[in-house]
């Protein structure tokens, strides 16, 4: 078992649809909770899509979402990643962990308002607050398998998707482009950082662990 350096530990984890992100943080979840002793959970917090995205989503349905609102929507979610940062600084209070699933790499795709150069500034605070980036890769069979298979007949494929590509051979094709352009922001990141292929996730549990919860 790791040993526990961190005061705050906190993970973003990014890449495509396909790339086990859900089931990576849900492994991470369990594992952090049964590796502390009963009654010894410390302040924790998972923020799901549904906070890091969902809120934008009205907005690009309509077509209405602006640089500067998804920008504020991004500096919000920072400025609590600070308070909790900010809580942990004294020696006597106990640690915080956090997982963040999606951020601002994935809104500089989708919604796609944002380039790279204006999430900079969200990307500089979050290496400020020593949060680390975790970028998933899947190679173009798993992506087909777990993405185009396996949620064939659900409405983000069938609906949201739907805009990016007409056939399942161009929904493939966009989203392996998209992990090309994950990888080109990975690079572009000031954050402390890691790329890990996630073809088998028991390959990349121990790594992935280790990277979020280390000092």
């Amino acid at each position: 078992m790791v040993e526990r350096t961190a005061r705050f530990g906190a993970l973003l984890v990014e890449g495509v649809p396909g790339a086990g992100k859900s089931t990576l943080i849900d492994a991470l979840i369990r594992r952090h909770v049964g590796a502390a002793p009963a009654r010894k959970v410390r302040s924790f917090l998972h923020l799901a899509q549904t906070h890091t995205y969902g809120p934008l989503a009205s907005a690009e349905d309509s077509g209405t979402l602006t640089v500067a609102a998804n920008l504020d929507h991004l500096a919000r979610i920072v400025a609590v990643l600070e308070v909790l940062s900010d809580g942990v600084q004294n020696p006597a209070h106990p640690p915080c962990f956090v997982l963040v699933d999606t951020l601002h790499l994935t809104h500089c795709l989708r919604p796609g308002v944002l380039a790279w150069t204006d999430a900079q500034s969200i990307d500089s605070r979050l290496a400020a607050l020593r949060v680390k980036l975790l970028v998933l890769r899947a190679e173009p069979g798993a992506v087909w398998e777990r993405l185009i298979q396996a949620r064939a007949q659900t409405q983000f494929l069938r609906e949201y998707c739907s805009k990016f590509g007409r056939t399942d051979e161009e929904l493939h094709a966009h989203f392996l482009h998209e992990q090309e352009r994950f990888t080109e922001m990975f690079e572009r990141s000031t954050m402390r950082k890691a790329l890990m292929r996630n073809d088998a996730l028991d390959g990349i549990l121990d790594d992935a662990y280790q990277l979020w919860i280390a000092g």
